[in-house]
């Protein structure tokens, strides 16, 4: 697409800037007066970042806001931490609202945060690499581009932000990057970074937490576990490693253990933040996809659309009913979630733009899906036509993935093997388009057998390889953001 490429080239471009400017050691200037302001960012950053105590954090920086609420960077980095979708869409309003006091660097941040919002990225991006080119060395600056590209699913461009950073000993960076090299399937250099992060804070819990979570994403079950069980044993209120566990007997099979899992940790921390209470329901209710019991499945995901609903909470919403849609054996039934799934996201409460329209793009996606499953070529041809114009006039890599993914699914329903392969790799995150691109190779002859290489690890020969079917049914919501993460992403 026209625009993706656009957008392409201006990362491309970036990723020389930062480092042609890295002996530079300049820290963005903040706007605050306030030196009790500046003493709460400072421990905002070693409660988010270092020690992930994400909850902690976001009180540290209502702190922040409520003693300078001029203050348009403390409303950004709010905005973006926090695990309330209202809260996001209110600090972010604020934060532009309040721009004229910031400084210039300051403002080059809040535009990029508020054209990604609006769904600009070409300008986000560009705004993100005015600031990066003279503040690479910021460690605001460098978490928040590493963070926001890796929602964009802009991998190698965050990687490169790390690396030219010269803050690569920063233990909370150091976390971050873990992920993004995770996610590129480098899981050589995410292990070792999770060894400087956990030689680094030796007792504290999280470099425990994330070793687990990135074992888990490379198919290492038993150990993913051994670790969040060190994790809760240096400190037993770290929630996020009792659903960890829960999450990765999911994963294996084991889906009643994995539901006891979730019944003694929400039993045990009954309060949660909004998104992640949502996030582990979603999990806990996909235990009864798995097990064939679409009845308690159903049950399960209403209670978290009508959680959604009572709390506006749009896009959520959407998300829960598609995800219903995914799994019904009834095309009507599926067609009547998909429709309310729709309505729910028109209402776009709590929601941005980039978010809604993201979301719409999975909808169309699951049409497509739906009307193959029903040999309904014109619904399908309808849907991926809307699909495909949403694409084209997008810069948006979320969006370019579904239709890539749709575009594959359709090709490969009409055995078009080696056109539905250069559409399928573009959507390679997707476990369904993962299945579909294994199928294609295996068609295409023994010159395309190198499958499993493609994407650097061999990511269709864990042990979760047989639970690829079940596991497509289920798209879950980053806990952090909203952005949908696959069942197999963990």
């Amino acid at each position: 697409m026209k625009l993706l490429s656009t957008i392409f080239a201006v990362l491309v471009l970036a990723s020389i800037a930062p480092a042609q400017n890295a002996s530079s050691t300049k820290a963005l200037p903040l706007s605050t007066k306030s030196a009790r302001v500046r003493q709460l960012l400072d421990q905002a950053w070693d409660l988010d970042l270092d020690q992930v105590e994400q909850a902690k954090a976001i009180e540290v920086m209502r702190q922040v806001v409520k003693l300078d609420p001029k203050f348009a960077m403390g409303h950004i980095i709010l905005s973006q931490i926090s695990l309330d979708p209202a809260e996001q869409v209110r600090e972010q309003k604020k934060a532009h609202a309040t721009r004229k006091h910031a400084s210039q660097a300051e403002q080059l941040v809040i535009d990029w945060f508020q054209d990604a919002a609006d769904h600009k990225l070409i300008p986000a991006i560009t705004s993100m690499n005015e600031v990066l080119s003279q503040y690479p060395n910021d460690r605001w600056v460098v978490f928040l581009a590493n963070w926001w590209l890796m929602d964009q699913t802009q991998y190698e461009r965050a990687a490169e932000v790390f690396e030219n950073s010269g803050l690569t000993d920063s233990p909370g960076l150091m976390n971050n990057a873990a992920y993004t090299f995770a996610h590129m399937r480098k899981f050589e250099k995410a292990f070792a970074l999770m060894d400087k992060y956990v030689a680094a804070l030796p007792k504290d819990a999280n470099p425990q937490d994330s070793y687990a979570e990135i074992l888990r994403l490379a198919g290492h079950y038993n150990e993913a576990i051994e670790h969040y069980r060190v994790a809760l044993a240096i400190n037993p209120e770290f929630y996020s490693s009792a659903f960890g566990i829960a999450d990765t007997y999911l994963l294996m099979g084991d889906e009643p253990r994995a539901r006891k899992e979730y019944e003694m940790a929400f039993k045990k921390f009954a309060s949660l933040p909004e998104l992640h209470r949502i996030y582990w329901k979603t999990r806990e209710a996909t235990t009864f996809v798995y097990e064939g019991d679409l009845t308690a499945a159903d049950r399960a995901f209403q209670s978290v659309a009508d959680y959604a609903h009572e709390r506006s909470l749009s896009q959520v919403e959407a998300d829960t009913y598609r995800q219903m849609a995914m799994y019904q054996p009834q095309a009507n039934k599926a067609l009547a979630l998909l429709t309310k799934a729709e309505e729910a996201l028109h209402e776009g409460k709590n929601a941005s733009s980039t978010g809604i329209q993201q979301q719409f793009a999975q909808l169309l996606r699951e049409r497509v899906e739906l009307a193959l499953r029903t040999n309904d070529r014109k619904a399908a041809d309808s849907a991926l036509a809307q699909l495909a114009d949403l694409s084209q006039s997008s810069d948006d890599k979320i969006i370019e993935s579904a239709y890539h993914g749709a575009v594959g699914a359709v090709l490969s329903s009409e055995h078009k093997n080696m056109e539905a392969i250069s559409h399928l790799e573009e959507d390679a995150d997707n476990p369904r388009s993962l299945k579909r691109l294994a199928t294609a190779y295996q068609r295409a002859g023994p010159d395309r057998a190198c499958f499993p290489q493609v994407l650097g690890e061999p990511v269709v020969q864990h042990q979760h390889e047989s639970r690829i079917d079940e596991a497509v049914k289920t798209v879950q919501f980053s806990p952090r953001t909203q952005r949908p993460l696959c069942a197999l992403d963990g």
